[in-house]
Order: C-alpha cells, then structure tokens, then sequence
C-alpha cells in the first residue's frame, strides 16, 4: 500500500473529484425525448450515474458549494 494522506490532501482530491461530478452531472442531463444531452444514450446514461456515485462517496468530504 501507498502512504498515508493527510486530511488537507484527501480533502482537496475529495473536492476536486465533486466537481468533476458535478460537471458531468451538469452535462449528461435528460432532453424532452428522454436520452441524454450529451450522449444520446437512454436517461440516466452510465456517465450520470457513475457521477451521482463520485458525489455520494465524497459528500462527506467536500460538501456542495
């Protein structure tokens, strides 16, 4: 295993993983045909769901702004 991380560190990964999410989650969102924006994929696209997941592990970590 790799070193242990310092609580400022995990924070700022944390934060920046939430914001990559939130992004995706801005993008991948459901148009009137019920396919996503951006992929075109069946609403919620793998993507969507995979950033409402980022969002749920690190929640507790960097809170929404």
């Amino acid at each position: 295993m790799g070193e242990p991380v310092g609580e400022l560190e995990f924070q700022s990964y944390a934060e920046a993983h939430a914001a990559r999410a939130r992004g995706l989650l801005r993008v991948h969102r459901r148009d009137g045909s019920g396919c996503c924006r951006s992929c075109g994929r069946p609403h919620p696209c793998e993507v969507r769901t995979y950033a409402g997941r980022l969002i749920v592990q690190f929640e507790d970590w960097a809170p929404y702004p």
